[in-house]
């Protein structure tokens, strides 16, 4: 494992990207702070412009080093779940290009709950950019055999895990001492249970 992951780390220190597993789909993965990579994303994906790419992260630390002003709310809700199918939209620090999240201020980031993932960011110390591994406005890719070929022409590298689930990570925004749910998913129900008395209506 240690070899692949050396090999993936060679391919995201030259700004390419890899076709990498995550705990959702398949997902087109590049270093984030690229923009080589970041252009790249959009272009294999085939956006007529470019639109948002949210980042994943192995650790709290991680999160500080790019984002600022999180709450003890933000804090709270991280602490109760991740690593898990949560995305949560974080004011982003200049750390990140306003490219990477299309010119808005906010930037979607989860902790993902994938070994591969978390041990290649330890490891290469900085944020993924993500985004599924499909053209844009085709459907997602949950195994290696859909992959378009112009798609898998066009990375650096491919890690096949099998088959993957479906399930869309819960997305949410906290502002205002209140957590807005924008985006269903399978935490949602638990996250308006936990947090009923926050939960913007």
């Amino acid at each position: 494992m240690n070899e692949e992951i050396n090999k993936i780390i060679d391919v995201l220190s030259k700004g390419e990207i890899a076709i990498l597993p995550t705990d959702t789909v398949y997902g087109l993965t590049g270093d984030a702070t690229s923009l080589k990579a970041i252009k790249l994303a959009n272009d294999i994906k085939k956006r007529e412009k470019p639109q948002p790419l949210l980042i994943l992260v192995s650790s709290i630390d991680m999160l500080k080093k790019y984002t600022k002003n999180i709450s003890d709310l933000e804090l709270e809700v991280i602490n109760k779940y991740w690593p898990n199918k949560l995305t949560i939209l974080f004011e982003k620090n200049d750390l990140l290009s306003d490219e990477l999240t299309a010119s808005s201020p906010y930037v979607g980031v989860r902790m993902p709950n994938n070994k591969l993932l978390l041990d290649i960011m330890n490891k290469y110390n900085k944020p993924l950019l993500s985004t599924s591994a499909n053209i844009h406005s085709k459907d997602v890719i949950t195994k290696i055999s859909l992959l378009e070929n112009e798609m898998r022409d066009s990375v650096s590298y491919i890690y096949d895990a099998g088959e993957l689930s479906t399930t869309a990570s819960t997305l949410i925004k906290i502002e205002n001492g209140k957590i807005k749910i924008l985006r269903e998913g399978e935490l949602a129900s638990q996250i308006l249970k936990d947090f009923e008395s926050v939960i913007e209506k």
